[in-house]
C-alpha cells in the first residue's frame, strides 16, 4: 500500500512540474526560467526536480508530449467519411477549424502554444517541433482531406496541395495573430471567438468557388 502511494505522489509531482513550467515558460520564456524557479512555485527543492527531470530540456520533451497527447484524435472519433456525409465540405472544414480553435481555449494548449511562439527564433527543439509536426503534418492532413472531398465528387477537381497551402496559411496568421499580434491571457476566449469569426468567413469565401460547378451542381466540372 504504501509502494501505491509514493507512486500516485511522485505522478501528481511530475505533472505538477510539468504544468507550472508551462506556466512560467509561457510568461518569461525558456531562458529566462531556472530549475530554481519552478521548484519554488512547486514548493519542492531543486533537487527533487530531478528525481523526475534530468532537467529543463527533459521537460520541455515532456511539454511536447503532452502537447501531442492532448491533440490526439479519439479512437471514438468519426470516420472522414461519416464526418462529410454529415456536415458536408464546407461544414466539414468548419467544425475541424471551430474544435481546434476552441481546444486552444484550454489553459495549458493556449500556453503551450504561447511558450512556442517565445521560444521560435531560438530554441531548436521548439522550433523543429514546430515545423515538421506542427505545421508539416497539418499541411498534409488538409491535403488529404480536400483531395477526399475531390475524390468524392464534392468539389470541383483542383491541386489538393495547392487548396491545403492556401486554407492553412491563413490558419498561420490566425495563430500569430492570436498568439503573438493580439495576444491577451484575459481576454483571450474572446480573442478566440473573433478568430473563429475570421476562419468562418474565410472558409465561406473559399467555399464560394470551390463548392459549386459553373452548372451550379455539386462535384466535377463537366
Amino acid at each position: 500500500m504504501k509502494d501505491k502511494a509514493s507512486k500516485v505522489v511522485e505522478k501528481g509531482t511530475k505533472e505538477r512540474i510539468r504544468d507550472v513550467a508551462i506556466d512560467l515558460f509561457s510568461r518569461e520564456g525558456y531562458n529566462a526560467v531556472s530549475i530554481r524557479d519552478i521548484a519554488r512555485v512547486v514548493k519542492i527543492t531543486e533537487s527533487s526536480i530531478y528525481n523526475h527531470y534530468t532537467g529543463k530540456e527533459d521537460i520541455i520533451d515532456s511539454i511536447i508530449d503532452f502537447l501531442i497527447t492532448m491533440s490526439q484524435p479519439s479512437p471514438n472519433e468519426v470516420t472522414m467519411d461519416g464526418l462529410l456525409e454529415k456536415y458536408g465540405p464546407e461544414g466539414l472544414v468548419m467544425f475541424i477549424g471551430k474544435m481546434i480553435m476552441e481546444r486552444l481555449k484550454v489553459p495549458h494548449i493556449r500556453k503551450i502554444c504561447r511558450f512556442m511562439c517565445i521560444e521560435l527564433y531560438h530554441n531548436a527543439k521548439i522550433q523543429d517541433f514546430f515545423k515538421n509536426t506542427f505545421i508539416k503534418s497539418s499541411y498534409e492532413s488538409w491535403e488529404q482531406i480536400f483531395q477526399k472531398m475531390m475524390d468524392m465528387r464534392l468539389i470541383r477537381k483542383y491541386d489538393a496541395k495547392m487548396l491545403a497551402t492556401e486554407f492553412f496559411d491563413y490558419c498561420i496568421f490566425l495563430y500569430f495573430d492570436c498568439f503573438i499580434i493580439n495576444y491577451d491571457e484575459a481576454a483571450f476566449d474572446a480573442l478566440i471567438d473573433s478568430m473563429i469569426g475570421k476562419l468562418t468567413s474565410h472558409v465561406r469565401f473559399l467555399f464560394s468557388t470551390l463548392g459549386k460547378t459553373e452548372t451550379g451542381s455539386l462535384g466535377e466540372d463537366k
